[in-house]
């Protein structure tokens, strides 16, 4: 294998290298220019794709400033295109230290990802709209197909990546052992490549995609070990050439739970693809997870991972991908396990916020969160809501708190002097990641991560303690959760719109005006012919809810959560009007106790507050006058249908 090149970074200080190294106890070596030569991938002659379309109408309203997820969206193609590094072909800095003084971001083995990002970013586009670095779309999707291997995987080159490959085999990386050739495949990761291969085979049928999503479909049936009604990958990783050989033993904690991921791909390319064989895969993955890894106990109980501890994550995204594949599948026995999977999860985590911790053991706490598992978490109750069950109010919850807290929507707090930055000689790093990075940037580093997800918050700062502040797997699975909730903010169904949430949405149905948590009120513009019915959040009493249409009192009829409107004609408007009150609750998270003020489902105050980038700082909700804004409202002329 070649020697890996390296270049000098922007702008880094002498001073934060040294403190840098001396924290890691590994040599930084100063170079002078760029000395790094190409990265030699795999399928370097691949044709550069077209640039994707995302079409649709825009219009400008006043709309209340209120939780808006198209404007998320907005903000989360900022980060998922400027956390990047334009002289290694847009490969993200996998996580960044606003803490430090300037904030810096690194490369590391877990640059790989990304492939979190290839799915995250069409869908965001698509919600918002926005038309930022469409430049960088296109030089990742040509990335993504010149990463795929004649056998159709997933292959990333080593040589030109300084980072490639630690030291030493990580199982956290999904590394079983050290690949010595020229290209690695991260199976793990091969699950979110298929799905946006998927996704832009659906946006773009007569491009390379479906052919390509195939090909890594029929790449992963190579690689997975099918036995009777069960299977799972032969390994982590692989790379080219490298013999699939049937393991002495199954594999067993989170070597068993690295199947979600490539599941869930499977699923996907069932759904947008029509390859049912994909399906079957999935399934036989998911049963062996829940019912034979020993992963999920019988009563649906987190069992440990590597070192006897618990990581959440870990075991919600299979938990996620299984009820994906359930809407699709019907098998009692697994579906019973999940749901019980999901009801030990959702006791373990504090249900109020959606705060849900990065590990559950004693020796663990306290702990942090991980906004992965925070999306994994609304990521399940939606998918619970296709198959019956009524977690809407769960979804709200956990979005408009510790999901949208935890979004970084501004930097104004890195600026105003209220906090001490970290003393990076005198409070090290937390290890993250298979490898501390080194390979690194200042360059802007605050304004790239407008839209990211935090890493590691407590309950009620945006950075627990003085660690590190992002790890962008959280950014990538953040940023396509909030695709998913804006999706089913709305259903239309035969001529029939249901609002599943009181949240801000512009569709081509019905403009959706919320004013929570100002006041208890919901307007609804209509754009066409319909029925139309508004679930009303648990907190809201039936019996003392109004709704007009076009000024007109209706009489109110319910069914469940819902408010039945009945027909109603383009142009009418809709308002449905209910008491909204403040309360105070006590919280007890990781040990710590919280006084939290909600309005609704937002905590609008929380005391203590947190001494980084304090959480829960709405005090313009209080006084119950809703405050507006000029919004661009944007309606994609297709939406992708995502679970």
């Amino acid at each position: 294998m070649k020697k890996p090149s390296r270049r000098s970074f922007l702008e880094t200080s002498a001073a934060t290298f040294a403190a840098a190294a001396f924290l890691r106890n590994r040599p930084i070596a100063f170079a002078s220019g760029d000395e790094g030569g190409p990265i030699e991938y795999i399928n370097p002659d691949v044709p550069k794709p077209k640039l994707p379309e995302y079409l649709g109408a825009r219009h400008t309203q006043m709309v209340p400033a209120t939780l808006d997820l198209a404007e998320r969206a907005r903000l989360a193609v900022n980060v998922l295109t400027e956390s990047v590094d334009p002289e290694y072909d847009y490969e993200m800095f996998w996580i960044a230290d606003l803490l430090s003084d300037p904030p810096i971001m690194f490369h590391t083995v877990d640059d790989h990802v990304q492939a979190k990002f290839f799915t995250a970013l069409p869908l965001c586009r698509t919600a918002s709209g926005s038309n930022q670095n469409m430049h960088v779309e296109r030089a990742l999707m040509h990335v993504l197909l010149k990463m795929q291997g004649p056998d159709g995987l997933i292959y990333l080159p080593t040589n030109g990546r300084p980072w490639a490959l630690p030291p030493k085999p990580s199982v956290w990386a999904g590394l079983d052992y050290l690949p010595t050739g020229d290209h690695w495949c991260s199976l793990v990761m091969s699950g979110m490549h298929l799905n946006a291969l998927c996704i832009y085979a659906s946006m773009d049928p007569e491009g390379p995609w479906k052919d390509a999503a195939n090909r890594l479909v029929d790449g992963l049936k190579k690689v997975i070990i099918v036995d009777g009604d069960s299977a799972y990958l032969f390994l982590n990783c692989t790379e080219p050439g490298k013999t699939v050989v049937k393991p002495k033993e199954p594999p067993k904690q989170f070597r068993a739970a690295v199947n979600g991921w490539p599941a869930y791909g499977l699923v996907q390319a069932y759904r947008l693809l029509g390859r049912k064989d994909a399906l079957d895969l999935a399934h036989k993955m998911m049963r062996y997870i829940f019912l034979e890894s020993g992963y999920f106990g019988p009563k649906g109980e987190f069992n440990p991972d590597v070192n006897h501890v618990i990581h959440f994550h870990a075991h919600t995204r299979q938990i996620d991908s299984a009820l994906a594949l359930l809407t699709c599948i019907e098998d009692k026995e697994l579906h019973e396990r999940v749901v019980k999977a999901y009801a030990y999860a959702y006791l373990k985590g504090n249900t109020t916020v959606g705060f849900f911790p990065e590990w559950l053991h004693e020796r663990a706490r306290p702990a942090s969160s991980e906004i992965c598992e925070v999306a994994d978490m609304i990521g399940c109750a939606l998918k619970l809501c296709r198959l019956g069950y009524d977690k809407w109010d769960d979804v709200d919850r956990w979005t408009r708190n510790q999901f949208a807290e935890c979004q970084l929507v501004h930097t104004h707090w890195l600026e105003d002097g209220h906090f001490e930055p970290a003393d990076r000689e005198k409070e090290p790093l937390p290890a993250a990641g298979c490898e501390p990075g080194v390979y690194s940037t200042t360059d802007r580093v605050a304004q790239r991560m407008v839209g990211a997800f935090s890493g590691w918050p407590s309950a009620n700062d945006w950075v627990h303690g003085k660690g590190w502040s992002i790890m962008h797997c959280c950014t990538g699975n953040g940023t396509r959760t909030i695709y998913q909730v804006w999706q089913d903010i709305v259903q239309f169904e035969e001529g029939h719109l249901r609002v599943n949430l009181l949240m801000n949405r512009a569709s081509p149905w019905a403009d959706v005006h919320s004013h929570l948590p100002f006041t208890g009120r919901v307007d609804v513009h209509i754009k066409e012919d319909l029925s139309l019915s508004i679930r009303l959040p648990g907190w809201v009493d039936l019996e003392e809810i109004q709704f007009t249409v076009n000024g007109e009192p209706g009489s109110t009829s319910t069914y469940g959560r819902y408010v039945q409107i009945g027909w109603v004609n383009a142009g009418a408007e809709v308002r449905v009007v209910f008491p909204l009150e403040e309360r105070t609750e006590e919280l007890e998270i990781e040990g710590h106790t919280y006084t939290v003020t909600l309005r609704g489902h937002d905590v609008v105050h929380m005391h203590p507050a947190g001494t980084n980038n304090p959480l829960y700082q709405k005090a313009h909700f209080r006084n119950g006058k809703t405050l507006w804004k000029r919004a661009e409202r944007w309606v994609p002329e297709k939406e992708i249908d995502w679970i």
